[in-house]
This record gives C-alpha cells, sequence and structure tokens, in this order.
C-alpha cells in the first residue's frame, strides 16, 4: 500500500480535496455561515445529494489511490468522475460570482486550481 501511495499521492491530494469541498459545504451550511440567493446555481449544488457525489467521488479516487485497482477502466472513471465533480462546481461557483458581482472569489480559484492540476496530472502522468 505504500508503494501505491508513493505512485498514486497526487490521487491522494486529490480525494482529500474533494472531501475538504464536502466539508466545507457541510460546515457552512449547518452553521448558517452561507446563505446563497434562492433559485441560483450554489443554492442547488448545496443540496444533500451532490454533497453525496463528492464523498462518493472522494472514496474512489481514495481507493484507487491506496490499492491502484487496475480492472474495468477504474482509472478512467475515476478521473472522468472527479473531472466532472469539480467542473460542476467550478461552473457553480463562477456563475455565483457573477450574480454578485464578484469578479472571482477565492472558492472558484481553488476550484480551477484543482481542475487544472487534475487535467495536468492525467496529462502529464497518463
Amino acid at each position: 500500500m505504500i508503494n501505491n501511495l508513493r505512485h498514486n499521492y497526487l490521487w491522494l491530494i486529490s480525494a482529500l480535496e474533494t472531501y475538504g469541498l464536502a466539508a466545507y459545504f457541510i460546515k457552512t451550511h449547518s452553521t448558517g455561515n452561507f446563505t446563497p440567493p434562492p433559485n441560483s446555481v450554489l443554492d442547488m449544488l448545496d443540496d444533500p445529494p451532490f454533497i453525496f457525489l463528492l464523498g462518493v467521488v472522494g472514496t474512489v479516487t481514495l481507493v484507487y489511490s491506496l490499492w491502484n485497482v487496475q480492472h474495468f477502466h477504474y482509472k478512467t472513471i475515476m478521473t472522468a468522475s472527479l473531472t466532472f465533480v469539480w467542473l460542476l462546481f467550478l461552473c457553480g461557483f463562477a456563475i455565483h460570482d457573477q450574480m454578485r458581482g464578484v469578479l472571482l472569489s477565492i472558492p472558484s480559484m481553488y476550484s480551477f486550481f484543482t481542475l487544472f492540476r487534475i487535467v495536468l496530472t492525467v496529462i502529464l502522468k497518463g
């Protein structure tokens, strides 16, 4: 397992970042600090099914980083779902920023750089 972690450490970081995004939404929603405008994209992404989707994708990525699964095109499915989730939340943050009149916020920049690193990892490491 240690050899797999050395080989897949970037996927471990991606799994932890995905869990971190889910924890961010859970924390801000439960403390009441985050109130997106009603009927907005981010209001929809704050719902429990999308937070559950973050947890599932984070778990799939964590399983790959720990055990290096090579069956059933696991890596392709994992990278596609990870890219989809981060792109979905990047679009949600960007639309929320535009509705508020802000050019870029910290969550949208974080989502962009995380998505950029995931795509770069796929291209460079294969």
